[in-house]
């Protein structure tokens, strides 16, 4: 039995539909069809698998930002604040990993080190470092769009963190210096 791979599988589909609709006609040169299920599948795993870790890492923040508003030490508001920004960094290395991972097993590279440089310069918008064959052209955009689009729900929570690290910092230390009370002299 032969065995096959993601790219000798898309190069089939590739050819019954540009069979069906003629491989130069202008519709199969605009929407590449390998480009875009392998591009646009792992792009919609990606997103997916953001969507699920950043909602565990906020329920995880706002869970323990709640247990903190006892009597705590300044310290450990710190701690769980940096835990939070390892976690959401290891998130983003992960989703590199996770296209890394179709690279190869797609082997649109067949290095591990090469495609993890390559997906992590795309998903950063920072380029291509080599051009891959002409039938994955639209791939490296995806991965861009992927990378933008998460580095963006990423700051937005990350805005929402700072706010309410700043909070509980501040109540922390108004429990420890609480104001001086003012008598009227009047």
């Amino acid at each position: 039995m032969a065995t096959s791979t993601l790219s000798t599988d898309l190069d089939r589909l590739l050819s019954r539909i540009e069979g069906a609709v003629g491989a130069d006609s202008p519709l199969a040169q605009a929407l590449p069809v390998p480009d875009i299920i392998f591009g646009g599948g792992l792009l919609v795993i990606v997103i997916m698998f953001h969507a699920f870790w950043i909602r565990f890492v906020t329920g995880s923040f706002l869970k323990h930002t709640q247990a903190m508003r006892g009597n705590v030490k300044l310290w450990r508001a710190d701690v769980l604040f940096a835990l939070t920004v390892v976690a959401l960094l290891t998130l983003h290395l992960t989703e590199v990993v996770l296209w890394s991972t179709g690279f190869v097993l797609g082997q649109l590279v067949t290095d591990w080190g090469r495609a993890t440089w390559f997906v992590f310069n795309c998903y950063t918008a920072l380029g291509e470092p080599f051009h891959l064959s002409r039938e994955w052209r639209l791939v490296p955009s995806m991965i861009a769009a992927s990378g933008i689009f998460t580095f963006a729900w990423t700051a937005s929570v990350l805005v929402n963190f700072v706010a309410r690290y700043n909070e509980l910092r501040a109540s922390i230390i108004a429990r420890k210096n609480p104001a001086p009370v003012e008598f009227d002299d009047g």
